[in-house]
């Protein structure tokens, strides 16, 4: 919360801005003025060019024997330092207006706007002097005693600051400004006795703006005050609230008060009371806009964003929340609708396209989503991800070719990761164009040499193309970058086991890999399948059985049962597997390869028959 001091220091250090803006300024005003002359376009004349240095020319004889040329070109420098003054070039406006003081050195109005210039230049003496030689030329005009009182507080000299302000009320006691002045200067320098009189003194006062004013402050007083006058302060607010409803200080005041005393949740209930008594405001619906989605309640959020839809100056933001929740809430028609109204106020917003093509790529309308992906410039964040969208759409809808040629922009460009890589190599692989597939991720390692998936696609690329000793080494090379790959260990695992080599190290991966993916059936037929090279049947078994419980149609699991079954001599376990991975397999050479087996054991079920071993009761199954 803003702490009150700071606030009253704001406060006066305005008040002479805003004095000086609106003041009556004797040079502008008569060259704005025909009732005195019709000068050239507004009292500057033909002869004076406003991109011209003109500050060496205000002692020229001419202007001293032409009067109304003096006043002109008096005229013509203040508006100069105006417009040096709006961009922000002090020192510019400064040397204008000391010219113009050559024509008139009592000109109060240029002094003033001499020390509003210095105090914006972080010039507090020079601003003092010159506001000092402004009241001294016109003691009793208020905006320039204001000024001097509020650089005087500026400066910390409170004292003089509220002598003049004293001063000043003294003059007009209707003069309530002043006195809500100095009843900051009390406040800034903690004398909230003093202050609490002052403000109780404004809010007796008829004008509208002076009561809500004095409650206001006087709740801040307290605030500042003591912790312990809480209600003391929700009192004062709610009065300075009900005098003027759309004072949002007061109400933000009032708001964070709550929060800290009763907790957020009692704070916005205020809030939305509030703006559902005295209409909408785009003040409070920002914040409420945003406690509603902190809290996810995303229909009350939406409410509030079609109020800041209206009156919002920042509209793509506000829209783009919108489109969001409508996102989240499954409305993409209207989602879509929203993000093209963006699109109108900001094109280059590549963000909002990229959301655009991703909900037409959820709602199946590839086409359009397409081509909004495509749209996405090269210089933008989204680039690569949305060539990835593009390529696999492209794929999707039969267009390889124009798939590998969407990812080539995005690899042509050097991309920070090697997705694009690997969705290259698939479609070359679809091609049936293993070698340039293979010739991809082994450029994608060069590119990446440490990423530990541009290894991992590529071994499982040459395990397809046989390639068994590459396969093995860049297997290696990932769990070398990322210890716990679980899919790394378990092939370098399985090919040992399949080889009979180094089965002790294979256990102890197939182990890691089952620790990182429990529930992957096929990381725990690796270890059934080491630990039945092992010989650990029993062991093996288990794993397997689990392994087949989580994948019951996968032929290869079924299998290895088959052949640890017929190992164990439990022919018909064995022959019970093996039918089931003939009935799942789909490759008709592995079918083919199973049926063997099958036949095999059938033929030694089948010799091995005898009266005895059919009998009733008996079991040629059991563990040995």
């Amino acid at each position: 919360m803003l702490r009150i001091g700071t606030f009253a220091f704001k406060l006066i250090s305005m008040a002479f801005f805003a004095s000086c803006a609106t003041s009556s300024h004797q040079f502008f005003d008569s060259a704005m003025n025909d009732r005195n002359r019709a000068p050239a376009s507004l009292g500057v004349p033909n002869s004076f060019d406003l991109d011209q240095d003109d500050t060496d020319k205000s002692s020229t004889s001419d202007s001293i024997i032409d009067p109304m040329h003096n006043q002109a070109h008096a005229d013509y420098l203040f508006l100069k330092s105006e417009m040096e003054s709006n961009a922000g070039r002090n020192t510019g406006s400064v040397e204008l207006l000391k010219n113009i003081l050559v024509y008139d050195p009592s000109a109060a109005t240029v002094m003033q706007r001499l020390a509003v210039e210095y105090y914006k230049s972080a010039k507090m003496s020079d601003a003092m002097y010159w506001a000092e030689r402004a009241k001294a030329v016109s003691p009793e005009r208020r905006d320039l005693n204001l000024l001097l009182a509020g650089l005087h507080t500026a400066a910390k000299n409170y004292a003089k600051a509220e002598a003049l302000y004293k001063r000043l009320v003294k003059m007009d006691d209707e003069d309530t400004e002043s006195l809500l002045y100095l009843g900051a200067v009390y406040t800034e320098q903690k004398n909230y006795p003093k202050a609490t009189a002052v403000f109780q003194t404004l809010g007796k006062h008829s004008g509208y703006s002076a009561k809500y004013l004095a409650h206001y402050y006087l709740a801040r007083v307290y605030s500042e005050q003591s912790k312990a006058n809480f209600n003391k302060v929700k009192d004062e607010l709610k009065i300075a609230i009900k005098l003027k409803p759309d004072f949002l200080e007061a109400v933000n005041m009032l708001g964070h008060l709550i929060e800290k005393k009763e907790g957020k949740d009692k704070a916005y209930a205020f809030y939305a009371d509030h703006q559902e008594k005295h209409g909408p405001n785009s003040k409070l619906a920002e914040l409420l806009s945003q406690y509603y989605i902190a809290k996810n309640d995303l229909d009350k959020a939406y409410v509030q964003l079609e109020i800041l839809d209206e009156a919002s100056e920042d509209l793509v933001q506000v829209k783009l929340k919108m489109s969001l929740i409508l996102i989240e809430k499954k409305f993409y028609d209207k989602a879509v609708i929203k993000l093209r109204e963006i699109l109108v106020l900001a094109p280059e917003a590549d963000k909002v396209r990229f959301y655009l093509a991703a909900v037409f790529e959820e709602t199946k309308d590839y086409k359009n989503a397409l081509m909004e992906y495509l749209r996405v410039e090269k210089s933008s964040s989204y680039f690569e991800e949305s060539r990835l969208h593009a390529a696999f759409l492209a794929k999707l809808m039969g267009n390889v070719d124009q798939a590998i040629s969407v990812l080539k922009e995005s690899i042509d460009k050097k991309i920070e990761n090697p997705s694009s890589y690997f969705l290259m190599s698939q479609l070359f692989e679809e091609k049936k164009d293993t070698k340039k597939a293979l010739e991809i991720l082994i450029s994608a390692k060069d590119r990446f040499p440490k990423n530990s998936q541009v290894y991992y696609y590529l071994g499982t690329l040459q395990d397809k193309l046989n390639f068994k000793t590459d396969m093995l080494e860049n297997m290696k090379k990932v769990v070398e970058l990322e210890p716990g790959h679980a899919q790394a260990l378990n092939y370098l695992a399985y090919s040992w086991a399949e080889s009979g080599q180094y089965l002790d190290l294979a256990e102890n991966y197939a182990r890691k890999a089952v620790e990182k993916e429990k529930e992957d059936a096929f990381i725990l037929d690796t270890l059934g399948w080491v630990l039945f090279k092992k010989g650990k049947y029993k062991e093996a078994v288990q794993a397997l059985d689990k392994a087949h419980a989580m994948q019951p149609t996968a032929s290869i699991i079924s299998e290895h049962l088959g052949d640890i079954y017929t190992k164990m001599n439990l022919h018909n376990k064995a022959r019970r597997e093996f039918i089931k991975a003939v009935e799942t397999e789909s490759d008709s050479d592995r079918k083919k390869e199973i049926k063997s087996k099958l036949t095999y054991i059938e033929d030694k079920l089948k010799n091995s028959r005898t009266p005895s071993s059919l009998a009733p009761g008996s079991n040629t199954d059991e563990y040995p």
